[in-house]
């Protein structure tokens, strides 16, 4: 014959976690008290249903640790609702806390926000301009990259070995290349 079930909470939570009709009875018997006991230190619905939710899920890791000489079961089970119910009351406090630090604060000064958008600009025109030097041959590419890293043309004529002139010719004729490429807006028409 086997053994009876567990009835006492006692018993209901010497059987845990490993009976899962033990914690079936002792969840049914006792989950309107938890969420009384619950409802009195949430500030909301649904901060109630997780305290409770989570208790009853922390019951299964703790259960081992219940000592019947020190506290009713019930005592035990709303032990571990108060300390969910601080541990969220503390998390819901932090998060007001910096919310108010943040509230009313422009994250970042005029400066800033001015180089943001430069970039942003900078990163969507970046796309046709790879696209239009693609279209450059090679020699006038590299005057190109000569005179945007510093260079006065004179001296890019003298690093690639050829003549002033021709180094004028290959850089207008890339910036011609590259403006025809490159498309305008309204408001680059008028530069």
């Amino acid at each position: 014959m086997s053994d009876p079930a567990p009835t006492s909470d006692a018993e209901l939570l010497a059987a845990l976690p490993d009976d899962l009709a033990a914690f079936e009875a002792f969840y049914r018997r006792h989950v309107r008290q938890v969420t009384t006991f619950a409802a009195g230190r949430c500030s909301s619905a649904e901060d109630v249903a997780d305290v409770v939710a989570q208790t009853f899920v922390r019951l299964l890791d703790v259960a081992d640790r219940y000592d019947p000489d020190r506290a009713e079961p019930l005592a035990f089970v709303c032990a571990i609702a108060a300390n969910l119910a601080r541990d969220l009351h503390r998390s819901t406090s932090r998060r007001r806390v910096l919310i108010s630090k943040l509230a009313g604060r422009d994250l970042l000064d005029a400066g800033e926000t001015e180089q943001v958008e430069t970039a942003i600009d900078a990163a969507r025109a970046a796309g046709p301009v790879h696209e239009a030097l693609d279209a450059v041959p090679p020699g006038e590419q590299e005057m190109l990259r000569l005179v945007a890293d510093g260079r006065t043309p004179g001296q890019a004529a003298r690093e690639l070995g050829i003549s002033p002139g021709a180094a004028w010719t290959r850089l207008s004729r890339a910036r011609r290349r590259v403006r025809t490429q490159i498309p305008t807006t309204p408001d680059q028409e008028m530069i």
